[in-house]
């Protein structure tokens, strides 16, 4: 599965066979050291668990689920060596994220988390199955009941077997990562996919946040999924494109509705601000899908409604939505790794654009900010280093999927920048940004320098001439 990072280089753009290479040994010690570490993280996912608990079926059916997953990577990666080398990664590092987020849950929280949560009540239905049949999967089948549901069908099938449902949730977002690989490469032939694919898959914070039970490892992929779809629709201007995204967004609305109406948003303004095209059939198809997407928008806004009104004694959303926003912030602020407290909404709103750099290092109180910090500042890296790269993609913001992440990171920014003043929330929350956000960092190739660029094409002139001869 070895590839020199030569190899991986087919774009018809010059491209710094350097920058190619870093990715290449990003993956190889991301995978290196998930490998070396297994015995720790293997003993810390089975076995650190209350001792009530039975771990036999967990050792059968977490070997099974990793079968499944190699052999399903080596199935849809055959064309990218690249890729295959980053899936398999992928797979066992989220594999070490799960491990890690069971331990930290029940050993640093004490098993006051979401993820155990659903997990308990699970088998609660589960339990409660032998004597009323299918009937203890009650409606809704959306939001938090859905995970309870998803949690009680699990624990049917597997009886408490905690750490395979952990595995298995942790291989969803790793499915999410191969979409928006996908979705990249698809509307970026030309784009730098190898840091990419190593950000969508392997950026630290996306690996922990959502390589356990919970909605953040299903939206995930639903947002992919969703990415993909709209890809499709852009650069092949059919309908199949757009039901592999109304999929994506049927998902988000059944976990996180106000995720879904920013997508729908996003969407809609490229339409909406596109330049009139020539031909018919261009016409048309303008015609028809600007009042579906628009029609589509209204109905998810509607529904995303609870997310603002939720907190309003008895649902009154005769209260302004400033007023809930102020009341949906001072609701999380909790714990020490609150902020912003006692500011407006105004200056919440100004300070949103920042939201993907936060906490700053005079924010930092506690272990887990230092963390966040530091992979903060690891991103404003990037974007400093490639910044003509960034400025450049911005400007073809009239391009169709160009325009699409743009608003979606702007509008994201804003509702979760306005509403969340809470360190720990906004590193999970914003998970669901920053692969969208990678792309735009990503959509055009690291360029060479005017050097490497010379040294480049003397090799390839030399490479011809031995050729020839």
């Amino acid at each position: 599965m070895g590839i020199a990072a030569t190899r991986a280089i087919h774009n018809c753009v010059p491209i710094d066979p350097r920058s190619v290479a870093r990715c290449v040994l990003a993956v190889k010690l991301v995978a290196v050291g998930s490998i070396i570490t297994s015995p720790f993280w293997l003993e810390a996912l089975l076995f650190t668990s209350p001792s009530d608990y039975s771990y036999t079926a967990s050792l059968i059916c977490i070997p099974l689920l990793v079968i499944i997953g190699v052999v399903t990577i080596l199935h849809f990666t055959q064309t990218d060596p690249y890729l295959r080398r980053l899936m398999m990664a992928g797979l066992v590092a989220h594999m070490a994220a799960s491990s890690l987020f069971l331990w930290v849950g029940l050993n640093i929280y004490g098993g006051a988390v979401d993820a155990f949560h659903y997990w308990t009540v699970g088998l609660q239905l589960a339990n409660q199955f032998h004597f009323y049949g299918w009937s203890v999967f009650q409606p809704p089948y959306w939001s938090t009941n859905l995970i309870y549901n998803i949690c009680g069908v699990a624990a049917l099938l597997v009886g408490d077997a905690l750490p395979t449902l952990f595995i298995a949730f942790s291989f969803v977002p790793l499915v999410g990562g191969y979409l928006l690989y996908r979705a990249f490469t698809m509307v970026f032939p030309d784009g730098d996919r190898w840091l990419l694919g190593l950000l969508a898959v392997l950026w630290p914070s996306i690996l922990f946040w959502s390589s356990f039970i919970g909605k953040d490892a299903l939206i995930q992929c639903f947002i992919a999924l969703a990415c993909l779809g709209f890809a499709k629709a852009t650069q092949h201007q059919g309908f199949s494109g757009m039901l592999v995204s109304a999929a994506g967004l049927a998902g988000i609305l059944l976990i996180r509705p106000h995720v879904a109406a920013i997508l729908a948003i996003a969407m809609t303004f490229p339409y909406v601000v596109a330049r009139p095209g020539s031909g018919s059939t261009h016409k048309a198809l303008k015609i028809i899908l600007v009042p579906v997407l628009l029609g589509a928008t209204y109905f998810l806004v509607t529904q995303a409604q609870s997310f603002l009104f939720s907190n309003t004694p008895g649902g009154n959303k005769t209260v302004s939505v400033f007023q809930e926003a102020n009341t949906v912030t001072k609701n999380s602020q909790m714990g020490g790794s609150a902020f912003n407290r006692g500011t407006s909404l105004t200056v919440r709103v100004a300070e949103s654009p920042f939201l993907a750099f936060r906490p700053f290092p005079w924010e930092i109180h506690n272990w887990l900010a230092g963390v966040s910090a530091t992979e903060s500042f690891i991103l404003i890296l990037f974007c400093i280093a490639r910044r003509r790269e960034v400025w450049f993609t911005v400007q073809r913001w009239r391009d169709p999927y160009v325009g699409f992440l743009l608003m979606y990171v702007i509008v994201f920014c804003i509702m979760f920048g306005a509403t969340e003043s809470n360190f720990g929330l906004i590193v999970r929350q914003r998970i669901m940004m920053t692969p969208l956000a990678f792309m735009l960092l990503c959509a055009q190739p690291k360029l060479l320098t005017g050097q490497l660029s010379k040294r480049l094409k003397e090799t390839e002139h030399v490479t011809l001439l031995a050729s020839v001869s």
